[in-house]
């Protein structure tokens, strides 16, 4: 079939009818991987499109048909200005657009994005096992990368005592307090949590995939996005009474537009203060509040890498099981050599 791939600035640019053409294939592919997926509406997936701030770089392209029709769609992800970095493609097509070069076009586009940005090479993130897709990736040469777990849990299901009992063992610490806050970040808290949050670069990393450097900037970016997205963020940090550092931090969302659901964000604790139940404390304390003051949502969501054991532990515990696991596929790029090889 062929199709034009077309790039365009961010979906909110886009007119009435693509955006509902693209969230329609948001949808069905979320669906198809995720069976407890709720369909997305129009202004709910536009909403999902507003979470990246700054200095994140996303570049979007559209497949087309000859009759107008969209049917597909790619996105390459990258934070810019940090050496040594890959882009991160996700593709969608259409179910019924499959197996007709729909997707070639756009991971075709996807590279040469990548390569005129000056990225060191490439992720494209499938589902495991894809019986099609996984020899074709093979065959350009991408190899095996990062396992991630897509993992929900039902809120009636997670166990009351236990978070209680997680909470008051936080509690009981000598040593350690802890900070909470609704975004946006107060003054006063801004620079310590963006801080801590330098802990993530201790998680499992993508090939390709450099150490983050935070700022404050980033974070009222991050907070601004969150806003336009329609999303809450709740902020949980602990405080190390003797240095006044905080060294961890766990994050929960509450799309306005999903009011069924709750997204665990990022939780990380320092190297130096890990094996004290820090991790636990947070997520419970965020959970008891989710049971207490948002009682209409059913379903958390979180992402895992596979190989993050202490992390997954918790979540286990939580009632969290994976409804799909996604391999990244990694490609470096062959690097200019030669006579003004710098130049190019």
């Amino acid at each position: 079939m062929a199709v034009t791939i077309e790039g365009f600035a961010h979906p909110d640019a886009l007119d009435p009818a693509d955006q509902e053409a693209l969230v329609a294939i948001y949808n069905a592919c979320w669906s198809e991987w995720n069976p407890r997926h709720v369909p997305w509406s129009r202004e709910a997936g536009l909403a999902r499109s507003r979470l990246s701030p700054p200095p994140h770089v996303i570049q979007y392209h559209l497949a087309r048909t000859a009759g107008g029709e969209v049917v597909g769609t790619a996105e390459l992800h990258w934070r810019d200005g940090e050496d040594g970095s890959a882009g991160l493609g996700r593709i969608f097509v259409h179910p019924g657009h499959r197996r007709q070069g729909v997707a070639t076009g756009l991971y075709e586009r996807c590279v040469a994005a990548a390569r005129a940005a000056g990225l060191v090479g490439i992720t494209l993130e499938a589902v495991e096992g894809h019986a099609d897709l996984e020899p074709v990736l093979e065959r350009h040469r991408f190899t095996r990368d990062l396992l991630l777990e897509q993992n929900l849990t039902e809120v009636d299901r997670i166990d009351e005592a236990l978070l209680r009992a997680w909470a008051a063992a936080g509690e009981a610490l000598e040593g350690y307090s802890l900070v909470t806050y609704d975004a946006p970040a107060p003054e006063d808290l801004a620079a310590p949590f963006v801080e801590a949050r330098h802990v993530l670069n201790t998680a499992p990393l993508r090939e390709g995939e450099p150490e983050a450097h935070y700022t404050v900037e980033e974070l009222r970016a991050a907070e601004a996005c969150i806003e336009s997205g329609h999303q809450d963020w709740w902020a949980v940090g602990v405080r190390h009474e003797a240095s006044g550092a905080i060294v961890g931090l766990s994050e929960m969302y509450l799309p306005r537009l999903e009011p069924h659901l709750a997204i665990q964000g990022d939780t990380g604790v320092h190297p130096e203060h890990r094996g004290h139940g820090l991790g636990a404390w947070m997520k419970a304390v965020n959970h008891l509040r989710l049971a207490a003051e948002r009682p209409e949502v059913r379903l958390v969501q979180t992402w895992n890498a596979s190989s993050n054991e202490p992390m997954l532990r918790i979540n286990r515990a939580l009632g969290f099981q994976p409804v799909q696991r996604y391999r990244s596929w990694y490609k470096a790029f062959a690097r200019p050599s030669g006579p003004g090889a710098a130049a190019g």
